[in-house]
């Protein structure tokens, strides 16, 4: 079967027209057309999935049993609500502990305080030797005053090793304090992550644990989301990506749906998360 020139000119032009978005109409027995701008743009149905605003998962920071959980999927909560907590029995123990080393550590260094003070206005070095009588005048009147002329023994030297001593001991104590104080931190840290809050005004979605379940690092807690306002998620072909710009207005509605429960949205945000082939609204 042959096929004119003439005729694959006519198909091509017509699939040029169709492409183009114009209606193609046959006028006459003469195969004659006529061709006219079509009303309105081809459309494309797509399956979305509602999907909150905001959603985040609540995940257990440090082992332990839920102690209290604030209620069930479908109640809602104010930003800073209590929501999960678990036992924190061993953590306030520490803490206690952590406490009474503090304590400790502050008397420590206040003990190294006086007593170099006290090696300022009253040396060691200057004391009197023990003992009673003659024998402890002559030791002051003679054997310390021979000691120093033979070169034997240096006071000025035992006064600096003695406050260099006792300058050591208030860096030690300080430096206890600073690690006590570190350690107390620590422990409050891992006390604010035994207590899970609303991060925002919300609604519980899912719940995966009850009260008394034992919890490691990581476990999820709940899901929380904000119902307030609501977006759709689609996954574009890549077919149509380049129709797709920033802020263009889509027809939303359920499926099946008549054109009355239609209406225009605007899409947040076009992404490139769903991979090279398509695109997520």
């Amino acid at each position: 079967m042959r096929i004119s020139p003439k005729s694959l000119a006519m198909a091509a032009g017509l699939a040029l027209v169709t492409a183009a978005g114009l209606s193609v109409g046959q006028s006459s027995d003469r195969g004659e057309y006529v061709v006219q701008q079509s009303r309105g743009a081809p459309t494309v149905s797509l399956g979305g999935t509602v999907v909150p605003y905001k959603e985040v998962t609540l995940a257990a920071q440090v082992p332990g049993r839920v102690k209290y959980l604030a209620g069930i999927e479908g109640d809602s909560f104010k930003e800073g609500t209590l929501l999960v907590a678990l036992d924190d029995s061993e953590l306030l123990a520490k803490r206690n502990a952590a406490l009474a080393q503090l304590a400790s550590a502050d008397a420590q260094w206040r003990n190294a305080g006086m007593q170099y003070s006290r090696e300022i206005f009253s040396p060691q070095a200057k004391a009197a030797p023990g003992g009673m009588g003659m024998p402890n005048l002559f030791d002051q009147m003679f054997t310390k005053p021979a000691e120093s002329f033979f070169g034997q023994r240096s006071q000025g030297a035992e006064r600096s090793a003695d406050l260099y001593s006792s300058g050591v001991r208030i860096e030690q104590a300080r430096n206890q304090i600073a690690q006590v104080q570190a350690e107390i931190r620590a422990v409050d840290a891992k006390l604010r992550d035994a207590r899970s809050e609303a991060p925002f005004n919300g609604v519980i979605m899912k719940k995966f644990v009850e009260v008394g379940d034992t919890m490691q690092p990581g476990q999820p807690l709940l899901v929380f989301a904000d119902v307030e306002y609501l977006q759709i998620e689609v996954d574009v072909p890549a077919r149509l990506r380049p129709g797709l710009q920033d802020g263009m207005m889509l027809q939303a509605g359920e499926t099946p749906a008549s054109e009355d429960d239609r209406s225009d949205r605007r899409p947040p945000e076009v992404s490139t998360a769903a991979g090279e082939g398509a695109r997520r609204l």
